[in-house]
């Protein structure tokens, strides 16, 4: 019984100590990224969702050392939730790498990752190929010279040598 009633007390202050999330009226705001890899120059569709009738949201475009400014999308009412859907160009001189797109108004922010790649005029003009899996079998040649293994010989005798003088001492 003693027992019982000390698991009743630790699994009780547990629950009561754990923290409990805040309930948001509307929830956070959650943006989408189409295409999610893009050549700089190209257009993107920037996907909003989970958000207030009226905001507007400031959208960039944001790497490792500057933030660009894309534009704003006004959040219109479609039932219960919020949202919007906005077209912005992602600058031709943009370099290649893996960048943020970050909606944001004084209050809320949502972000979502994107992959610029380079502009499409600097694309290769040969077709791409591809490598499919075979079940060829491969062979390795993983054969060692005389010198690799009389090296890894040598290294391996000094060590024991010197482990064994040591444990002397």
């Amino acid at each position: 019984m003693r027992k019982q009633l000390i698991s009743f007390l630790i699994l009780f202050v547990t629950l009561a100590l754990t923290p409990v999330g805040m309930a948001l009226a509307h929830g956070e705001p959650v943006i989408a990224v189409q295409p999610t890899i893009v050549a700089a120059g190209e257009e993107i569709a920037v996907i909003g969702t989970e958000m207030e009738a009226g905001e507007v949201f400031i959208i960039t475009l944001e790497g490792m050392t500057d933030s660009i400014l894309l534009g704003e999308a006004a959040v219109v009412e479609e039932g219960d939730d919020g949202g919007f859907e906005a077209t912005f160009t992602i600058p031709a001189d943009t370099p290649p790498g893996s960048y943020t797109i970050r909606a944001a108004t004084d209050e809320e922010t949502a972000v979502a990752d994107v992959t610029i790649t380079a502009p499409t005029h600097e694309a290769s003009a040969v077709p791409a190929t591809i490598q499919e899996a075979s079940s060829e079998s491969h062979d390795l040649d993983r054969s060692k010279s005389a010198g690799q293994v009389a090296g890894v010989i040598i290294v391996a005798l000094v060590s024991l040598g010197l482990g064994f003088w040591l444990t002397r001492r």
